[in-house]
């Protein structure tokens, strides 16, 4: 009895067929659409954000400008303050030397008051913007943009007639010794002999330069306080727009604090 031998191996066909991916060996959720996330746009800015922004740069800058606004008075002040001195040293010296000459080199009466109302002036500025600038730089209580805006209003309009004030009263005295030949000021007395050329007394044309600069300067000064008061005013403009946009509350620098 014989038996059939069958061959079991698969046929060329049936290999090719098997090297063929079955369909089940892919994923179909491959193939199906994803839902597309929707992006994350940034929130729009409201009318108010928009004002509140602006507000505190205006804030921001102004409160640089007062800084340098009074950084500028300072050094002017301390510029007017060795001017001043220099003037009253080389007088002091001037009237220990007098007796080198035949005739008196100043008049029975110096009147000084007008040098020393442009030093006193010049003394109380230096010390204001050295307050105002610590008050506005400092990590103090001081810099809420309120009490900043408080100070430098005080400061401005006290400065304004302080300038004022000081170059009336040192312009009238000159004036009224300008020709007089019994009495004088250090500017008036020493500014007179610069016709006299050669002739001209030792350190006179340095009292006559030092003493009108400072008093110039004084009358420079006006102008610049002219302009803290309008900054001042501005101040008080943009605190109250910051306190009517909702309560947006920064301080001299624009930081969010308590106004």
């Amino acid at each position: 009895m014989s038996f059939q031998r069958f061959d079991t191996s698969p046929s060329p066909a049936e290999r090719t067929e098997s090297k063929r991916p079955h369909l089940s060996v892919f994923r179909f959720t491959s193939f199906q659409s994803t839902s597309r996330r929707p992006s994350q746009v940034p929130p729009a800015y409201s009318p108010n954000d928009v004002v509140a922004t602006r507000n505190q740069l205006q804030a921001k800058i102004l409160h640089w400008l007062r800084i340098a606004l009074s950084v500028v008075i300072l050094l002017a002040s301390i510029v007017i303050i060795a001017c001043t001195a220099r003037a009253l040293n080389t007088y002091a010296i001037t009237q220990n030397n007098a007796a080198a000459w035949l005739l008196p080199l100043w008049p029975a009466k110096v009147d000084l008051r007008p040098t020393h109302a442009v030093l006193a002036c010049a003394v109380i500025l230096t010390i204001a913007s050295i307050f105002y600038i610590i008050a506005a730089i400092a990590p103090t209580p001081l810099r809420s943009f309120r009490t900043l805006n408080l100070i430098s209003t005080i400061i401005a309009f006290l400065s304004v007639f302080l300038t004022i004030f000081t170059t009336a009263f040192a312009s009238a005295i000159n004036s009224h010794l300008s020709d007089s030949t019994e009495a004088g000021t250090l500017s008036t007395w020493s500014c007179r002999w610069r016709s006299f050329g050669p002739s001209v007394p030792a350190h006179f044309p340095e009292i006559c330069v030092t003493s009108s600069a400072a008093l110039n300067l004084v009358i420079l000064l006006i102008v610049i306080e002219v302009f803290s008061v309008l900054l001042a005013g501005w101040g008080w403009w943009v605190g109250a727009r910051l306190k009517k946009a909702g309560g947006d509350r920064v301080d001299g620098k624009g930081q969010a604090i308590s106004v």
